[in-house]
């Protein structure tokens, strides 16, 4: 979600919320809905605090998600940018080839995975290169024990950089359903709709219309917060973006042209 779009929905709620206060103010009793207020009250904030709780529960397990799936996208750069290290101490034209196929899925992951993954998807482009590349690396022929030792080492990485993948993808589709959602916003109208039975015609006209619409501010914030969560690869502000895949392309490319490979990049 954009910055201005949740600025528009918060504000716009706590103005609706205002402006409804103000109506139900006209018609209210005197002293409010209630004869006796304070049991009211008390009830109100048992249901107000269940509510927030809950917002919060679903917050914390979003956060998570959105965190783990930064922390996985960034060890599988890492992963990636090992993995054409270690196919250094292979034969030159074998090692160009192996590091051409990982230079290639890192552009892959960039432009094709992560625009999959706004949608809740995965690359099937990206999935025929990690074919090729794992194929690329099961014919290299070994010569020495250097080279043995490089390529286990390289399929050690290959593991963690296939962690990380499907880590980052395990995000991709959100993690709050659709019954949640329901819940959540049910939970938000009655709770700031709630407040217009204290509605008073004895008391300002200003504070109760500020009183509404501070509870429809904090609560309809933790909604738009829990939504930026769910959803951490829209190309958006804040959201997860390939930073760390880059870095690493473009570190790979700069040691590839260093090289003056003869075996050109296959993609």
């Amino acid at each position: 979600m954009e910055l201005w779009l949740a600025v528009l929905v918060i504000l716009g709620a706590a103005a609706v919320s205002a402006v409804a206060m103000l109506i139900v103010r006209r018609r209210a009793p005197a002293g409010t809905y209630f004869k006796d207020p304070i049991p009211a009250a008390a009830v109100y904030t048992v249901v107000g605090t269940a509510y927030m709780v809950i917002v919060a529960f679903v917050f914390f397990v979003a956060f998570e998600s959105y965190a783990g799936a930064k922390s996985d996208a960034e060890e599988e750069a890492t992963a990636t940018l090992s993995m054409f290290h270690a196919a250094l101490p292979f034969s030159p034209e074998p090692r160009a080839r192996l590091q051409g196929q990982v230079i290639c899925y890192a552009r892959e992951v960039i432009a094709e995975e992560w625009p999959a993954m706004r949608e809740g998807k995965t690359s099937q482009v990206v999935d025929a290169r990690v074919t090729a590349l794992e194929e690329s690396a099961s014919g290299i022929a070994l010569e020495d024990a250097k080279q043995e030792a490089a390529y286990d080492h390289w399929f050690t990485l290959n593991e963690e950089r296939r962690k990380g993948r499907q880590g980052r993808i395990a995000q991709a589709a959100g993690l709050v359903p659709p019954v949640l959602w329901l819940i959540l916003i049910v939970g938000a109208v009655v709770v700031v709709a709630a407040v217009g039975f204290f509605a008073d015609i004895r008391e300002a006209s200003v504070p109760q219309a500020a009183m509404i619409a501070a509870v429809a501010l904090i609560v309809f914030s933790g909604l738009v917060l829990v939504r930026f969560l769910d959803r951490p690869y829209e190309d958006k502000s804040g959201s997860i973006k390939p930073t760390a895949m880059m870095r690493t392309l473009t570190q790979m490319q700069r040691e590839h042209g260093q090289r003056n490979n003869r075996v050109a990049i296959p993609c």
